[in-house]
């Protein structure tokens, strides 16, 4: 059991910043009642005589844990990628010339490696849930549990998928279906034994581009038997819109729609090229548009004119890294330049929204009954402890503002997921050390076996 004491709350979505108090969190090592571990018990003033056990921390700000709603973490060894690369005429080449030899050439033993990194990476930046996008052909079997398996080392959250694509053939599209539908009959068992996995599966396809009708419909079946969402790319760039268009008679929003891939569970990535007519499924649909700013920067693919006309704007990384309040400053500052009409405090709703896609796999509408993103009596104790001493005045209105042009992930003291910390003290509590040297060493294998193909 933990006391944080003294500390003034933020509330993310409504802004608000509350005055000094207490709140009182249970841990995985909490005595009494088992649904409560996990949760923030109480919040109020003066707890300590109340919980005279309880190990008691002072600061600061407290908020809510970040969530990032699209990531790849088989991209994590590719910081300063030392192979020769042919030079790319445009989006489709550099997946080619970059992103598909790279995930050929990863297998198990590289997977962890790089999913370990980029889940420390996350948590030591205040993140407590990553929705991540698998892509791997040469090692499908098995691979979501070994992914599963980093984020349970390190301590976070998430929602796990393998990005079917018919790239590979289409055995391979079958074997992509399969460790998703795998994935996710593992968690159902585990859950039905009583458990409470950190993570969850969606069912992942690549994009449009590269799924044939076949295939789009049994990944739609796996959505309907798995009780899951789809996580899909969608019009990261123009070809793939032109491309579903040409080949299908259909915009792509429509056309995952028809497979039945829409729903409140569904993240669709990027989303720079859908119509008005496309967003306005999406809405009907309940369904999440992940927004990656800085990836979209990054691959020259345009920008998303029609950001505001999603109900359901999340934030991701792309896999550029585990920073979300440098992803926040990027989106803002990019629909800025843009001439769009949102402002900081519109892309903090979108900051505060990733819980609740979290929610609706893990939550109050999803399986364990709690809420997310609130620092409230009976809410997910998924937190953030923030050392923060503005030289202006911190309220409700302008917490936008503080993110946009002061407050940073160096920012981050301490990291809560479901009541233990995984990061204390600006100390991980998982082994730093030895992720960053297991991951030294298997990118010098991944870097080589590039090489090969």
């Amino acid at each position: 059991m933990t006391l944080f004491e003294n500390v003034r709350v933020i509330s993310f979505e409504p802004p608000a910043v509350s005055e000094p108090m207490d709140v009182v969190v249970a841990g995985s090592d909490a005595v009494g009642e088992p649904n409560l571990r996990g949760t923030i018990l109480e919040t109020g003033k003066s707890l300590a005589s109340k919980y005279p056990s309880a190990k008691r921390v002072s600061g600061a700000y407290l908020s809510p844990g970040l969530v990032c709603g699209h990531t790849h973490l088989y991209s994590a060894l590719a910081r300063g990628l030392m192979v020769d690369i042919a030079p790319s005429k445009d989006f489709a080449q550099q997946l080619q010339h970059l992103w598909w030899r790279l995930d050929r050439a990863i297998d198990l033993p590289i997977l962890e490696a790089s999913a370990l990194a980029g889940c420390a990476d996350a948590a030591m930046n205040g993140v407590t849930s990553l929705v991540d996008h698998h892509a791997g052909p040469q090692a499908i079997d098995g691979s979501l549990s070994v992914i599963r398996q980093a984020y349970e080392e390190v301590g976070i959250r998430g929602l796990l998928c393998y990005e079917t694509t018919e790239r590979n053939g289409i055995e391979g599209a079958r074997e992509g279906i399969r460790e998703n539908l795998r994935f996710a009959r593992e968690i159902d068992a585990d859950r039905a034994s009583g458990k409470k996995p950190l993570v969850d599966g969606m069912i992942g396809g690549h994009a449009s581009f590269t799924i044939g009708d076949e295939t789009l419909a049994q990944l739609g079946d796996a959505v309907r038997s798995s009780g899951r969402g789809a996580h899909i790319h969608a019009g990261e760039d123009k070809f793939d819109a032109v491309d579903s268009r040409y080949r299908f008679g259909k915009d792509l929003a429509f056309r995952f729609d028809e497979a039945g891939l829409l729903g409140p569970k569904t993240v669709i990535g990027h989303g720079l090229w859908l119509t008005e007519g496309e967003a306005e499924l999406l809405n009907a649909r309940g369904s999440f548009l992940a927004h990656n700013a800085r990836s979209n920067m990054n691959n020259a693919v345009g920008y998303n004119s029609l950001l505001p006309r999603f109900s359901n704007v999340i934030l991701g990384t792309d896999g550029m890294s585990g920073d979300m309040l440098e992803e926040f400053r990027f989106a803002c500052f990019r629909h800025r330049e843009s001439g769009g009409p949102w402002w900081p405090a519109d892309f903090l709703r979108c900051l505060d929204r990733g819980n609740r896609l979290m929610e609706r796999y893990m939550g109050a509408s999803g399986s364990s009954g709690v809420a997310f993103g609130r620092v409230q009596a009976g809410c997910a104790a998924d937190l953030v402890l923030w050392d923060y001493d503005p030289p202006t005045p911190l309220v409700g209105g302008n917490i936008a503002g503080h993110i946009a042009f002061g407050l940073s992930s160096r920012s981050v003291r301490s990291v809560m997921v479901r009541g233990d910390f995984v990061v204390e003290d600006r100390r991980p509590t998982f082994d730093a050390d030895g992720i960053a040297a297991k991951a030294r060493a298997e990118t010098e294998r991944l870097w080589k076996r590039m090489e090969e193909r």
